[in-house]
């Protein structure tokens, strides 16, 4: 079945069922087989991941409480006979739609259609797709609460909808807080938020403040949910909530909390010393429905960000939603937080304390930031960091890349479960990088304490001055050049090691791959491999050795100021001042000594 019959089929199926449901339904799928065959799935391999129509049916059937289940016709007489029967229970079944709570509706058609979500993820990461999946559901929870809470209240004078309409917008507006002027909205879709005296502000907060607060506040905490180490539906820790709190009431500076969900953010610098902010919805009618944007300040902390509404019950792939949000900020912030569900997050030109970005499956892009803290938190998305000045800075993505140049920091952490990272003219008292399965491209680099890892990835790392450093991985090479500084560890498991040195100290080491050091100057190396060679080049200005080797099967051999040995076994060897003092050892293979 191909994707034109299987919408047909779909159609007929739903045909006695509402117009506005059975259009929601079929537009949906039809956007399941975009996303499908983007990731190069088949129309044959959709239908198949999408399951029997029936099914959908079933789920339906299940939520307006009708297990009653129609016989399989024998024959045509049969048929006749029971035709009136099943259509008056098909009619009392359908006129049950306007009885039943909207969001079970939506809960039971998302059963079938995430289950196929799910399948069609596994061409990419399946860890990424569940990650997702988790981190979407979460962030439209608060939403749906709402709208159980809506229907609970609908008829019964308890639930005021201007609560919840008062600051939401579907098309482009614009509000303006004045240092003395009340509110003014137009048609315009520009939000500026200015300095105000204490009662100003107290006239420019809606009554509801404190109940948005508390929602905005609660989405902070569903939607925080990309991160790195063991999952990306890590929730704010209560460090982070309670530095939002104090932001609050410092009163240094403002602070700004942005939730995008699917909108992409986009920041640079204020021309006004303002926070000005703008939405726009470019995608159709329908997307138009299920999304608002809104904004209000509450003392010096701004809260703004898009919230999902209405009765759309489906999310499959939100990078077809086209929303900005476009935020202009001031020469200095207190705290800012920004989050997202797949929106990308792009930063220029900003001067803040403390700097949050966050996102499921976006991109994360920095440009100019000027922080005390810095931290950095993703699902699948890539993070790209350029001309970054931060005390602490740490960023984190599952499955993307990391691309960090120009960054000047107290405490960096780079860290990536699959993605490469690459680094360029880094300077740092403390490094801590890691990849799991990506690679590892570091040059430049000026680091007191550093710690770089890999389980299967290579390492590659050029002009790096150091204190202390210590690089590892499993299967992966090890390469590095024009290392200075005063103590090195590398070692690999299975992959090679090749370091070209000028520091005190060094252990380089590999279980069942080579060993390649290049001294320059006098050293105290420790360098062993179980199964592959060891070769040492010695450039001491022939200053002498004195060498402990060990060796099972293999042997030892020096070339040295023009002398030769050969076939050299365990044991002590020493040379002339002996200004350099070399530990080799070697199971299977062979050493070698050099100048």
């Amino acid at each position: 079945m191909n994707k034109t019959e299987y919408l047909n089929a779909l159609k007929n199926a739903l045909k006695d069922t509402d117009e506005s449901i059975m259009e929601e339904i079929v537009s949906d799928y039809e956007e399941h087989f975009q996303a499908g065959m983007e990731n190069g799935k088949s129309e044959e391999q959709i239908c198949e991941d999408l399951g029997a129509i029936e099914d959908l049916l079933e789920e339906i059937k299940e939520v307006y409480n009708t297990d009653k289940k129609e016989e399989k016709q024998e024959d045509k007489k049969s048929y006749d006979n029971q035709s009136n029967t099943k259509n008056n229970t098909f009619k009392d079944w359908y006129s049950s739609i306007h009885n039943i709570d909207g969001e079970k509706i939506g809960d039971a058609i998302n059963n079938v259609l995430d289950s196929a979500g799910d399948a069609i993820s596994k061409i990419d990461v399946n860890e990424i797709g569940r990650t997702l999946k988790s981190t979407l559901d979460q962030a439209t929870s608060s939403i749906n609460n709402f709208a159980d809470n809506y229907l609970k209240n609908q008829g019964t004078g308890q639930y005021e909808s201007n609560k919840w309409n008062a600051e939401g917008y579907k098309e482009n507006v614009s509000k303006s807080y004045g240092d003395s002027e009340p509110e003014e909205v137009n048609n315009n879709n520009n939000v500026s938020y200015g300095p105000e005296t204490d009662e100003e502000l107290s006239d420019s907060v809606q009554p509801d403040t404190e109940n948005k607060v508390k929602e905005a506040e609660t989405t902070s905490s569903e939607t925080e949910t990309a991160g790195s180490g063991k999952s990306s539906e890590e929730p704010v820790s209560e460090a982070d909530e309670s530095e939002d709190m104090k932001a609050k009431k410092t009163g240094s500076g403002f602070n700004l909390i942005v939730d995008g969900i699917c909108a992409d953010i986009n920041v640079q610098k204020s021309s006004n010393g303002k926070v000005n902010i703008s939405y726009e919805n470019n995608g159709n009618d329908r997307q138009r429905q299920m999304y608002e944007f809104y904004s209000y300040k509450e003392e010096n902390t701004v809260y703004a960000g898009i919230r999902r509404v209405g009765k759309a019950v489906f999310l499959f792939n939100p990078k077809l939603y086209s929303m900005n949000i476009n935020i202009e900020l001031p020469e200095h912030m207190s705290h800012i937080n920004f989050k997202t569900a797949s929106g990308s997050i792009k930063i220029s030109d900003v001067n803040s304390d403390r700097l949050l970005a966050t996102t499921a499956s976006g991109d994360v892009f920095i440009d100019r930031a000027y922080t005390t803290d810095l931290r950095i938190k993703v699902s699948s998305g890539d993070i790209r960091l350029d001309d970054v000045n931060s005390i602490q800075l740490s960023a984190g993505t599952m499955s993307g890349d990391i691309a960090a140049n120009n960054i000047e920091a107290k405490f960096l952490s780079l860290k990536s479960s699959s993605g490469d990272i690459k680094s360029r003219n880094i300077k740092s008292d403390v490094i801590d990088n890691s990849s799991f399965s990506g690679n590892l491209d570091i040059i430049n680099i000026k680091a007191g304490e550093c710690k770089i890892r890999s389980t299967s990835g290579n390492i590659d790392m050029n002009e790096f001055t150091m204190n202390n450093a210590d690089v590892s991985n499993i299967s992966g090479n090890i390469k590095l050049l024009q290392i200075i500084g005063d103590g090195l560890r590398a070692s690999s498991a299975s992959g090679n090691v090749k370091a070209e040195v000028n520091v005190k100290r060094c252990h380089a080491s590999s279980k069942s791959g080579n060993v390649e050091v290049n001294c320059n100057g006098d050293i105290i190396l420790e360098s062993s491999s179980t199964s592959g060679n060891v070769n040492i080049t010695l450039k001491n200005y022939n200053n002498g050795y004195c060498i402990k080797s060990r060796t099972t099967s293999g042997a030892l051999y020096i070339n040295y100021d023009n002398m030769h040995q050969r076939n050299l076994k365990t044991g002590t060897y020493t040379y002339g001042n002996q200004g350099s003092e070399l530990t080799l050892s070697s199971v299977s293979g062979d050493i070698h000594l050099a100048d």
